[in-house]
């Protein structure tokens, strides 16, 4: 087996006790260990090599393992990838940070994070665009029997119309939803859009205790939009979308 040449961070517990956790470990490892330094737990496992590949068994070692401690610490992740090439240079980094580190993981005791995706139902959407905008409407009624080069330019022009419709429907009914959970988020934050019919992907930070209302806000959205709106509902995990923990290595 080749020598180890660096340090795996996960991110950081509130964890003051030595834990070795046997799992699949970023990089093929099969343990990850938690390492008391200055009142908080470095989760970390050792590596072969300065970089790891973004590999999809990687992402997902990653994310398990914090996902796997959170129902009994305070978990703070740290993005992908990051590697320390020696325990000096780890510690290094911790003597410059740890501070930051304690205060971020007492104010996200008791904390977590969800996440709601939502995507327009493709039938519903064009067919309400349509209907609700007599511009629109009227424009593609007036070209439909239009060919040749006349009649691809004006198709063009109709999709830049819609298009605009459907930004503008996206952002109404993304505020309306974001406003619907509010109540219960004590931070929301909106991460990227992928594709013509999703309009949501919203990241809501909650206390445990309100994580049941949460679910009812969200069923209660999704039965108001049925036929009109799928919701994607995922968590919870640990509040990765609220951490930016920056070591100086």
């Amino acid at each position: 087996m080749a020598t180890s040449t660096g340090y795996y961070l996960y991110g950081f517990t509130d964890c003051n006790q030595p834990l070795e956790i046997t799992t699949k470990a970023v990089g093929g490892n099969d343990s990850v260990h938690n390492l008391p330094y200055h009142g908080i737990g470095v989760l970390y496992s050792a590596v072969n090599g300065k970089t790891i590949q973004p590999r999809r068994d990687n992402l997902m070692a990653h994310q398990k393992l914090l996902e796997s401690l959170m129902e009994q610490y305070t978990v703070l992740p740290m993005r992908f990838g990051i590697v320390a090439q020696t325990k000096g240079v780890l510690y290094d980094g911790l003597n410059k940070s740890s501070s930051i580190i304690r205060s971020k993981l007492q104010y996200f005791q008791g904390k977590r994070e969800l996440n709601i995706k939502a995507f327009w139902v493709k039938e519903y959407i064009y067919e309400y665009i349509v209907n609700s905008y007599p511009n629109i409407r009227s424009f593609r009624d007036s070209i439909q029997k239009l060919k040749g080069q006349s009649g691809h330019y004006k198709s063009i022009e109709l999709g830049q119309m819609v298009e605009r419709a459907l930004i503008a429907e996206s952002e109404k009914e993304a505020e309306a939803i974001t406003t619907e959970i509010s109540s219960v988020a004590l931070q929301q934050t909106k991460g990227k859009i992928f594709g013509e019919l999703m309009f949501l992907n919203l990241a809501v930070l909650v206390n445990d205790q309100r994580e049941s209302q949460l679910d009812q806000l969200v069923n209660e959205a999704a039965e108001k939009r049925k036929g009109k709106v799928q919701f994607k509902y995922i968590g919870p995990a640990p509040p990765a979308s609220f951490v930016d923990i920056h070591l100086k290595f």
